[in-house]
């Protein structure tokens, strides 16, 4: 297993915001935070890292419908430069290896991810259906963080060693300005895990 030093997750945007990185003493987790006193990561996990509290009272400005929040999400990525592109079939025919699409990225694994094929567009935005079952047995017991059918909104950049579209800190940006602005929750209240 793979393990990740601070500067792998130390971004130019953490320092900008005034974010600190923590271990969560509950889940072991690690977690960037704008609240110097904050203990836990804030997951709703087995270890009771925290319960949800946005059930009937959204950290947004208002509650969304799924139809609502995915064309926020999609419109604006689109305003930020990214082709909306159509999500792909919930049964992976061109995997070999996985029956069904359990996350965003699969849509352009092995082929667009290994450079044998280009993407449909670069940068891109989706909202792909997916099935999971690999972690079926956390259903329930992770409080709603695992579930069997979601529908998941990826942004996707595609570097090459010839054209880098844009990396970490920029993904953190965006996401950012998107919960921030678009969505109206306050930063204050944004983890990153």
């Amino acid at each position: 297993m793979r393990t990740f030093s601070e500067d792998e997750y130390h971004i130019p945007f953490f320092d900008e915001y005034g974010y600190v990185r923590k271990r969560c003493p509950k889940c072991g987790e690690y977690f960037w935070t704008q609240n110097p006193d904050q203990e836990l990561c804030g997951e709703a996990t087995r270890e009771g890292c925290a319960e949800y509290t946005f059930i009937g009272d959204p950290p947004t400005s208002r509650a969304y419908t799924l139809r609502e929040m995915r064309e926020a999400f999609l419109s604006f990525f689109e305003r930020n430069g990214h082709e909306r592109i159509k999500p792909y079939p919930i049964v992976a025919r061109w995997r070999d290896d996985l029956y069904f699409t359990n996350a965003s990225i699969i849509d352009f694994q092995p082929y667009v991810t290994e450079g044998i094929i280009p993407p449909p567009a670069n940068p891109l935005v989706i909202s792909q259906p997916c099935v999971r079952f690999l972690d079926v047995d956390n259903v329930g017991p992770t409080f709603g963080r695992h579930l069997t059918i979601f529908e998941m909104g990826g942004h996707h950049a595609f570097n090459y060693p010839d054209k880098e579209v844009y990396w970490k800190d920029e993904t953190v940006r965006y996401h950012h300005e998107f919960l921030t602005e678009e969505l109206c929750v306050r930063s204050e209240e944004i983890i990153y895990k």
